[in-house]
């Protein structure tokens, strides 16, 4: 890779980029293990939809949970953004412009595709109306989804931004960008994955069967994860991808980490073992997550030098924010605690 003449000039920075960036990654794990559950919820729902005996009475609780989920997502969403632009901002707002007519619509989308999922809840019982305001929310989130994916990659990826001289309209979309196919399914299978366990452990105690039912799910969705993932490493370019294999000794140790705690995952799951599978999910998630910034790190290796970065603290603002920041998340556990231990009974 070469370094880019357009690359803005970064911002200084209010705290060290290394605080900034664990910030950035703890948020972003938070916010997308709910927009997995939110959408792969909705995926089963969908799919499932009168396909059971008394459907509608025994998945009204879960499906008055995704709203919850969506209204938590979404602010999760806020602080991983913030993080970001504070220490990418210069790369992300640049991508964001290229892109932004697209980028721009995910607000109205995202307001409609909420809204989507109370409908869904309210009308659960009229199955055209839920069916159809389920649909909708999982479009729109697929569209939110894939807008990211591009977002994220055309950031990490500067050399790409020469399409704007071609195109002035913001509708930039790396279409012909190898890895961003495998990197888009990726997230949708792992929300399958993410919400197959989630099945099951709402329904542990309550159904064994659909508890049974939830980890056949995980299981096979992580099957497929493994697939994807392989083809994600393969789509890289030869030089990022030969770092994950031996070329860079801490991303090939989380890669293998991942590979292990997702197959003893995968195993404990066809065991029934539900506790032990889960805590593997949780390990798989946070080793992804680590190797999606160590990808971010490659490729920008030449274009970005985080020990550059001009550092003008602000420690008195960052405290203040910080203390905010976890009264606000004290408070939605709180809420989650509320939302989550109410008895089973659906009141309408």
């Amino acid at each position: 890779m070469q370094h880019i003449p357009l690359i803005p000039y970064p911002d200084p920075i209010p705290a060290p980029a290394g605080i900034l960036i664990l910030l950035e990654q703890l948020f972003f794990l938070i916010h997308i293990i709910l927009i997995n559950l939110i959408l792969g919820l909705g995926l089963i729902l969908f799919f499932k939809w009168k396909r059971e005996k008394n459907f509608f009475l025994v998945n009204k609780l879960i499906a008055k949970k995704i709203p919850i989920l969506f209204a938590i997502g979404i602010n999760m969403a806020i602080p991983a953004l913030l993080f970001l632009q504070v220490t990418f901002g210069h790369l992300f707002y640049t991508s964001s412009i290229l892109m932004g007519t697209f980028w721009i619509l995910i607000i109205p989308f995202l307001i409609v595709a909420y809204y989507s999922s109370y409908v869904h809840y309210k009308k659960f019982d009229i199955s055209w109306i839920a069916k159809y305001a389920l649909l909708l929310m999982i479009v729109i989130i697929l569209y939110i989804a894939l807008m990211l994916v591009n977002n994220l990659s055309m950031m990490e990826l500067p050399e790409k931004w020469n399409a704007y001289f071609t195109n002035r309209d913001g509708t930039i979309i790396l279409w012909n960008l190898s890895s961003l196919y495998p990197r888009y399914i990726h997230f949708i299978v792992a929300s399958v994955a993410v919400s197959g366990i989630f099945y099951s452990l709402y329904f542990s105690k309550k159904d064994s069967t659909k508890s049974h039912e939830g980890l056949k799910i995980f299981a096979y969705a992580t099957i497929t994860q493994i697939i994807v993932g392989i083809w994600f490493l393969i789509s890289l370019p030869k030089d990022i991808m030969l770092k994950f294999m031996g070329g860079n000794g801490i991303a090939t140790f989380i890669l293998v980490f991942g590979i292990v705690a997702t197959i003893l995952s995968l195993i404990f799951a066809f065991k029934s073992r539900l506790k032990i599978s889960l805590l593997f999910l949780i390990l798989t998630l946070i080793a992804m997550v680590i190797n999606r910034y160590n990808l971010r790190m490659f490729q920008l290796e030449d274009n970005l030098n985080l020990s550059q970065l001009k550092l003008v603290p602000q420690w008195d603002v960052f405290t203040i924010f910080t203390f905010i920041l976890l009264l606000g998340i004290g408070v939605i556990i709180y809420m989650l605690k509320i939302a989550f231990s109410r008895p089973n009974e659906v009141r309408k």
